[in-house]
């Protein structure tokens, strides 16, 4: 057994062996190569230079191109091989990274246009092989060490160095011997970093040899060396090493889930690959570096062993990203205001921040050993990192306010139960004191750092650093706000709600006098704006935790009185927008109130609800109209649209005894709403004829008022022929008098005003709807009048019957002659319509069962009055010849 142990091991040598001959061959061939390449370019050379005469070269000169051409051959060697120097052998980083991604077999002299990392796995395929098979060579030769028994611990460990010392060895001879660097050398040299790292580890977690801090260090010292060394072979050994470094952990791990030691490693791999940015960048290489650091994180979220280490973790790597390459160790300076790793600073520091996030939704608030110190030295790191880094780099100030913002919606998004209901689940009495505590000391930290770090801009008066000013403002005054309402949100029950709606009272006020004083002293605008924004925010705060419904609605419509006469008085048309959007949020809360809230039945709510928000809206137009036209027409928009609501309020109010809200529709509310929304309708088109860039929005809302009127008026009819209870019933049996009038006279009268004031379009199809609204209206009346109803599934006597053909006659008649006399086509085709309908309602219905006597009288009269309309719609038609018919 020991003899077929020592062959394998030999074996394996023999093969490591070979491999460093055949290299070593290689590069001979490759030089070989080289200056047989050199040879030609000399003699071409030669030969265009003695083909530039035109005489002809006679056959006697051949021996002497020929001896030229062999001492050309014999003394090339010499001259061609070029002569030592300092620059060749010391090049630039950035000159010998290129030359390491062209010195490949086959090679352009020039650099293509295409991807380099593409062409490099293209062509350079064959050595990341290799590299990569020599590094696993080490890291299996260890493992089947271990499997087998060969040696001891310590002498498995020291053979593991020794191996990545003679292949780091290897690759330098072979680069000074050549002279240049080559991907084969890199490959090289990242097996030897590979197999070290393997063995290091090894050394730590399979034999316990030495202690973690050692085996930390000595790590260090291989990623120092393997990210020196790649400054002199190129990028290939940067990038082996790199993923190398970031992999062996999971190569040679033995499964005893050590991830606060892998992510510790991870963060010493950061270090190197950052030292080795700081000296040749590559965007691919600072990727690897945020994809292998956030690996370890990722996958300590499995299980809890790095519970409380994961925010030290992610700090750490944050500020290893910012003070690394520019060496900005305090964090006092300014990050390059040019350069690729500048561009990829706030994005790597979102990612970070994004990943606390998820860190604190997954470790949650634990019931056991939880207090104000773990939550902040867990969670308050990265914090400070991105406030103090924010101070002097204004492109960094946005990670700090998403940050924050993440952080509270882990918060509450951890305390979400996914069960049958989404609800959520307060913090367990036991820890709310402390987790209050903690969003005290966060929301003091980040309001402190941000008037810090506004205050140092400010002083700085510089441009570039001004326009980071709105970010530190907002920080400041809105994080108590906001600590203030997750605090309620999540341990409401620890403070009476009293105490809290004091609070946020507090905070309004002192913020409104702040920003009253900060206009007379001319402080910022933006700081000023922020603290007026504030103020009212801690406002409706306040009141959303106090009223409810009805009396939080008028509270909120408040405010836009307050912000009008804020940017009136302290001149803020900054503001602007916080006005529209109270007005939107209230003009929202109530169209949608019917499916969203319920009310209870007390103290007329409807009229001061509505009516009070109409005319809050209304008196911030009022405030607004000398100074600030255009939020002016704003707030009188919304006022239009709250009086909508209003009305309509109010009639469902009195409808239904004291229940706007009441999820009935009665007749006569579709009637009121029909003439409502008609109304209102031609209102708004008149308004967006005058309202200058609120027209459109004007028109569009009278539209919409416009179909509203015409659905009640066809749910009227529709109801009507399918004689539902809904609609006879509501008219009653007193006749004329009724509800008929307003529910079908009111559509015609509604539909005549539509046709000559509304939109030219629907105009012609406003005048057909009134005179089909008018037809319906009579042929009703008439059907009442007989029946004391407008049923229309009762059977109709002889007697009605003839009274419609009478009446229909006769607006036929009227309709025709009128049509005639005024040249007007519509109305006289209409007449002629209605007419044929008499002619075979006559014919079919009324003399169907008429016999003798009565059936000529019946024709005779019929024919007689076909006769007359005849003859007056031509006589009609001679008196106005020089009309055309329109």
């Amino acid at each position: 057994m020991d003899n077929f142990v020592f062959i394998g091991v030999m074996l394996i040598l023999a093969i490591i062996i070979g491999s460093f001959l055949g290299i070593f061959a290689f590069a001979e061939v490759r030089q070989l190569r080289r200056e047989v390449t050199r040879l030609r370019e000399r003699l071409d050379e030669v030969v265009d230079g003695l083909a530039q005469p035109p005489a002809t070269v006679s056959p006697p000169q051949e021996p002497a191109l020929d001896e030229l051409k062999l001492d050309i051959e014999i003394d090339e060697p010499e001259t061609a091989r070029p002569a030592p120097s300092p620059a060749p052998q010391a090049p630039s980083d950035k000159a010998r990274w290129s030359s390491a991604q062209n010195a490949r077999p086959g090679a352009p002299t020039k650099s293509g246009r295409g991807n380099p990392i593409v062409e490099s796995l293209q062509e350079n395929w064959m050595v990341w092989l290799g590299g990569a098979c020599v590094a696993l060579s080490g890291v299996f030769l260890a493992r089947y060490g271990i499997e087998q028994g060969l040696l001891g611990p310590k002498v498995r460990v020291i053979l593991g160095l020794l191996t990545a010392l003679a292949l780091y060895v290897a690759a330098e001879v072979l680069r000074r011997k050549t002279g240049n660097t080559h991907p084969t050398f890199a490959a090289l040299a990242g097996g030897g970093a590979i197999t070290a790292f393997a063995a290091v580890l090894s050394a730590v977690h399979l034999y316990t040899l030495v202690e973690p801090g050692v085996a930390f260090g000595v790590l260090t010292l291989v990623a120092l060396i393997t990210m020196w060394l790649a400054r002199l072979h190129g990028p290939v050994l940067a990038a082996i090493g790199m993923l190398g470094a970031y992999a062996v952990p999971i190569l040679v791990s033995t499964g005893s889930g050590n991830v606060l030691g892998a992510m510790a490693y991870a963060l010493i791999i950061s270090i190197s690959v950052l030292l080795l940015l700081r000296y040749v960048y590559r965007s691919w290489l600072w990727l690897g570096l945020m994809a292998g650091a956030l690996m370890w994180w990722l996958i300590s979220l499995v299980g809890h062993q790095a519970d409380g280490w994961r925010g030290p973790y992610l700090a750490a790597l944050g500020y290893l990203v910012i003070a690394v390459i520019p060496g900005n160790w305090l964090l006092r300076e300014r990050l390059p205001a040019s350069g690729s790793s500048a561009a990829l600073v706030l994005p790597s520091l979102l990612v970070i921040a994004t990943a606390q996030c998820l860190s604190i939704f997954r470790e949650g608030i634990e019931l056991s050993a939880v207090s104000v110190l773990s939550l902040l030295v867990t969670w308050s790191p990265l914090a400070l990192v991105a406030l103090i880094a924010g101070r002097r780099n204004s492109t960094l100030a946005p990670v700090s306010w998403a940050l924050f913002l993440g952080q509270l919606a882990a918060w509450f998004a951890s305390r979400l139960d996914q069960g049958d209901a989404v609800r959520l689940l307060p913090v367990a009495a036991e820890v709310q004191g402390a987790f209050l505590s903690y969003l005290l000391v966060t929301a003091v930290l980040f309001s402190a750092m941000a008037i810090y770090n506004y205050v140092s801009i400010n002083q700085a008066k510089q441009g570039s650093h001004r326009a980071a000013g709105a970010w530190w403002a907002s920080l400041a005054v809105m994080v108590p706000l906001l600590s203030l309402l997750i605090g309620y949100a999540l341990a409401g029950d620890y403070l009476s709600k009293f105490w809290w709606c004091l609070y946020a009272a507090i905070f309004g006020a002192v913020f409104m006098f702040l920003g009253s004083r900060g206009v007379g002293r001319h402080w910022s605008r933006g700081m000023v704006v922020w603290l007026f924004i504030a103020a009212h925010f801690a406002y409706s705060l306040a009141v959303c935790l106090w009223l409810k419904q009805a009396s939080l609605t008028l509270a909120l419509a408040l405010q836009a009185i307050s912000l009008a006469w804020v940017i009136r008085r302290f001149e803020v048309p900054a503001l602007g927008w916080l006005l529209k959007a109270v007005l939107v949020l209230v003009v929202v809360r109530l169209t949608l109130n019917p499916w969203l809230l319920s009310y209870d039945n007390v103290a007329h709510w409807s009229l001061w609800t509505y009516g009070g928000s109409a005319l809050c809206a209304w008196l911030a137009a009022r405030l607004l109209r000398e100074s600030q036209l255009n939020l002016a027409r704003w707030a009188e928009a919304a006022a239009l649209h709250l009086l909508v609501l209003t009305l309509w309020a109010e009639c469902r109010y009195w409808l239904y005894d004291g229940n706007a809200l009441a999820g009935e529709y009665r007749f006569v509310e579709a009637v009121i709403n029909m003439w409502l929304f008609t109304a209102l309708g031609l209102v708004y088109y008149r308004k967006s004829l005058i309202a200058g860039s609120f027209a459109n929005w004007y028109d569009r809302y009278g539209r919409l008022l416009m179909a509203g009127g015409l659905i009640n008026y066809l749910w009227i009819l529709l109801a009507t022929a399918t004689s539902e209870p809904w609609a006879w019933r509501a008219i009653g049996e007193r006749p004329l008098f009724n509800m008929l009038l307003p529910a079908f006279a009111g559509p015609v009268l509604l539909a005549f005003a539509v046709s000559r004031l509304y939109l030219p379009a629907v105009r012609r199809y406003a005048a057909l709807l009134a005179a089909f609204a008018a037809f319906v209206w009579v042929s009703l009346e008439v059907r009442h009048l007989w029946q004391g109803s407008i049923r229309l599934d009762t059977s109709a006597a002889t007697g009605e019957l003839y009274t419609y053909s009478a009446v229909w006659l006769a607006l036929a008649v009227t309709a025709i002659l009128l049509g005639s006399w005024r040249g007007w086509r519509n109305c006289y085709q209409g007449g002629m319509a209605v007419l044929a309908l008499v002619i075979v309602k006559l014919f079919l219905v009324d003399m169907s069962g008429l016999e003798g006597l009565l059936r000529v009288a019946s024709f005779m009269g019929m024919g007689l009055a076909l006769l007359g309309i005849a003859f007056l719609h031509q006589k009609l038609g001679q008196q106005r010849p020089e009309e055309t018919v329109q």
